[in-house]
């Protein structure tokens, strides 16, 4: 694991966050409506904040103290980034310390949308498919440009259990009640001014369209989420 702090900054966790990597996409090449709806689902405060949601965080806090050991999250995408990268997935008192100093250390270090560059380049979409490129390629057949706001709603709405939800991807369609939910989150960023009144409208009655290209046969694609799985216990 190597991490740099020029503008040229890299990180290694199984793959390269850089212009090496061809699956790597810079921020401002990521759909605008992707951006706002991870902001929507996982951190709207994001840019005015150092790494920590204060009232989350603690009572998030308090419950762990009360349950004697960490259940429950308040992470920010800062938290997150250094959890997906940095640390592995043990919720120790240890951990939780260095996650908290690493956070606080990104956050003097590192630009707002250089981690949200980083963050969106690293997170899981799906089984094996990590990153905000593999995965409208993978998932809708585009890049990650070309992402409009019903399908950016429906990868925020995915995490923080895409493996879950990659039964929809298999299935080639969405479940009613999870539209309902993809439709929720495009209210919200509605109500945050994050989507005018058209394109709401537009997003509501349109269809989220996955790719057929990599899904193959049912079987194939919930083999290969199983697989993922096993990998991971």
């Amino acid at each position: 694991l190597a991490l740099g702090l020029t503008p040229m900054v890299w990180l290694r966790f199984g793959f390269e966050v850089g212009p090496d990597n061809p699956d790597y996409v810079p921020l401002d090449q990521v759909s605008p409506h992707l951006i706002k709806a991870i902001l929507t689902t996982e951190d709207s405060r994001f840019f005015y904040h150092r790494g920590f949601i204060p009232r989350e965080f603690q009572s998030a806090l308090a419950r762990n103290l009360i349950a004697r050991r960490f259940v429950f999250g308040a992470s920010s995408i800062t938290m997150q980034m250094v959890k997906n990268v940095l640390l592995g997935r043990h919720k120790t008192l240890a951990r939780k310390l260095q996650e908290l100093i690493l956070t606080w250390y990104l956050e003097q270090h590192l630009p707002k949308k250089r981690i949200l560059e980083i963050y969106l380049n690293v997170i899981e979409f799906g089984p094996g498919i990590f990153g905000i490129g593999r995965a409208a390629v993978h998932l809708f057949g585009k890049d990650a440009s070309a992402l409009d706001p019903q399908g950016a709603a429906y990868l925020a709405s995915i995490l923080p259990s895409p493996k879950r939800r990659y039964l929809h991807f298999c299935r080639g369609r969405v479940s009613k009640r999870w539209r309902h939910w993809v439709n929720r989150i495009l209210r919200i960023m509605h109500k945050r001014k994050r989507l005018n009144d058209s394109e709401l409208q537009l997003a509501l009655e349109s269809p989220i369209q996955f790719s057929e290209k990599e899904r193959g046969s049912l079987s194939e694609c919930l083999a290969r989420r199983d697989r993922f799985r096993i990998r991971r216990r």
